[in-house]
């Protein structure tokens, strides 16, 4: 990959992050950048190893646990924060990644002592665990399989 579309790519990444708030279709990342979306799609699955969609939705996901964990907000508020218009749209997808409710992902991170947040990484360990494997292609699809 050239250092040209590697900093295009890293420009695409951060565009993301700062506007996880808003619908980001494809075609308006490629409009932004002045570029197509067949190249868009391939270099950055090639720099990232995940698709535009995927990483979006794990984007969208790793903030919305973050409010979670770090904020007393809404649901609802926090839905839109993470770009969703519906909470049910959200709470669909979040149940999807994290195999848990945004309420209840909430409610399982406090711990009984010290009301302490455990870190994302151990709570959907846990979770992993108890519940069937989460498959990649159904993760880009934004739901997991049963």
């Amino acid at each position: 990959m050239r250092l040209k579309d590697a900093s295009l790519l890293q420009q695409v990444r951060a565009y993301i992050d700062n506007n996880l708030h808003r619908n980001l279709p494809i075609a308006v990342l490629c409009k932004e950048f002045n570029t197509n979306k067949t190249s868009l799609q391939e270099y950055f699955r090639a720099y990232s190893g995940l698709s535009l969609h995927a990483f979006l939705l794990q984007s969208r996901m790793e903030k919305a646990e973050f409010l979670l964990r770090q904020t007393d907000d809404p649901v609802k508020y926090i839905a839109m924060q993470c770009g969703y218009r519906k909470v049910h749209s959200f709470n669909k997808a979040f149940k999807a990644y994290w195999r848990l409710s945004p309420g209840a992902y909430r409610k399982y991170n406090l711990t009984a002592a010290g009301m302490q947040w455990q870190t994302a990484y151990e709570v959907r360990s846990k979770v992993t665990q108890m519940l069937p494997k989460v498959t990649f292609q159904n993760l880009e699809r934004g739901y997991a399989s049963a």
